[in-house]
């Protein structure tokens, strides 16, 4: 006698089953990983902002050791928001400019600025990473601006005109007062200064940047998924070992 039809596997979240004369195992599995339903909407992430000067030792160790040998894994969970200031001071001028003073003198102001452009016109981390990191690299951080500009492959003209004109000097007043939001005093205690979903994690952060956007992004999943099994399901490959 001829063997009945075989049914397909189904779940709540799959169509309903047709007859079919034959399925490989393999399809039933990806039916079954279809049918797992994530407790975080896609896209989801953790909001990484990062307080930096471009003459700080301790922003150059942070970049370079920590967030851009992190990020090309990291970057599907986090939202990244670099932020060239630290602790400058600003001086509304008469002429409705205005004027900075560094902690690490004239160049880093300058370095502040020239990597304010390129974050403004090259949004994506991805771009303006590497770039930033480019010129960290150097013993003289400016100086490595046009080859690192080069390498990145940005415009000239538009950031030549960024880093001259007002709008240059008015990105520098957005960032000087998007640090002076992180504290009442408008001054940083440390830099660079880390924040991760609007709370200070500096000082896990700076040794230890992927553990701790893993362990942010897991608090989240534990806010939204109803069970352990549901956030196991969630969490994503780069932080699994980490924070299981």
């Amino acid at each position: 006698a001829g063997a009945g039809p075989l049914q397909i596997f189904h779940c709540a979240c799959c169509r309903s089953p047709t007859k079919t004369s034959m399925l490989p195992v393999i399809l039933i599995g990806i039916l079954a990983l279809l049918c797992v339903q994530a407790c975080v909407e896609p896209g989801t992430k953790v909001l990484v902002e990062v307080f930096y000067e471009s003459y700080c030792p301790d922003s150059k160790r942070f970049v370079l050791e920590q967030l851009n040998s992190t990020y090309p894994e990291l970057s599907s969970i986090i939202e990244l928001d670099l932020v060239p200031y630290g602790k400058a001071s600003r001086t509304l001028l008469p002429n409705g400019w205005s004027a900075f003073e560094c902690q690490h003198g004239e160049q880093e102001c300058y370095g502040n600025l020239l990597q304010s452009c390129a974050i403004h016109f090259y949004p994506d981390p991805k771009r303006h990473l590497p770039f930033i990191a480019c010129m960290f690299n150097s013993r003289s951080p400016n100086s490595a601006y046009l080859p690192c500009r080069r390498s990145a492959g940005f415009e000239d003209d538009v950031l030549d005109q960024c880093n001259r004109g007002k709008q240059g000097n008015d990105l520098q007043v957005q960032y000087a007062k998007q640090t002076e939001s992180v504290n009442s005093r408008k001054r940083l205690e440390f830099v660079p200064w880390i924040r991760l979903n609007k709370h200070d994690r500096m000082y896990e952060a700076f040794t230890e940047f992927k553990m701790t956007v893993c362990k942010e992004y897991r608090k989240m999943l534990q806010a939204a998924c109803d069970s352990e099994s549901s956030i196991q399901q969630s969490i994503p490959s780069v932080c699994r070992g980490l924070v299981n």
